[in-house]
């Protein structure tokens, strides 16, 4: 499993590549800052049960035969990995 930072929370706000609003306090934030403890886990793909990073490429996995990108955000049929 991949580190969680800032760009993993539910409660980011991002406003560009780099940076992001937390909607908690309501600072500025670098979006690969790390985890405060408020951090709320986001739904995406890499989070989900379904996902299977790729042998080849860290970076780019498979969702039921597609392949995804760890970082996208997760679709309706989201199940935490435990």
């Amino acid at each position: 499993m991949m580190c969680d930072k800032c760009k993993d929370c539910a409660n980011l706000s991002a406003r560009d590549v780099f940076n992001g609003v937390c909607i908690i306090s309501k600072e500025t934030v670098s979006i690969d800052a790390p985890v405060c403890e408020k951090f709320l886990r986001a739904n995406k793909c890499k989070y989900c049960s379904k996902y299977i990073v790729s042998e080849k490429d860290p970076n780019l996995g498979t969702c039921d035969g597609d392949m995804v990108y760890p970082d996208l955000g997760g679709c309706e049929d989201f199940t935490p990995a435990e």
